[in-house]
């Protein structure tokens, strides 16, 4: 069973992997800019946590399934925002 530190400490760990990658994100959206590795290990950073978050899950309770489920929600969108903002940018490069 998944103990309460154990998901507070993936909580925490997700939450800052989003902000690292929510600032790229800013960044990459900035007139001329072109993603870079910090962007990349951003972006892996968020694929890192999906994988963690899917292990607790099999030995989480109801409650933390919740818990985590809404994490791996909201981890989910910022990692799919990367990956279309990403896909936009090389599009825009290649006009």
């Amino acid at each position: 069973m998944a103990t309460r530190e154990s998901v507070e400490n993936m909580v925490e760990v997700a939450k800052r992997k989003m902000e690292a990658a929510r600032e790229q994100l800013e960044q990459a959206n900035q007139v001329g800019y072109q993603p870079n590795d910090e962007y990349s290990q951003a972006q892996l950073g968020l694929e890192e946590a999906e994988t963690e978050i899917q292990k607790l899950m099999h030995s989480a309770n109801h409650q933390q399934k919740d818990e985590l489920h809404r994490l791996h929600l909201q981890v989910t969108q910022v990692l799919n925002d990367m990956i279309l903002d990403h896909e936009d940018l090389g599009e825009y490069k290649q006009r």
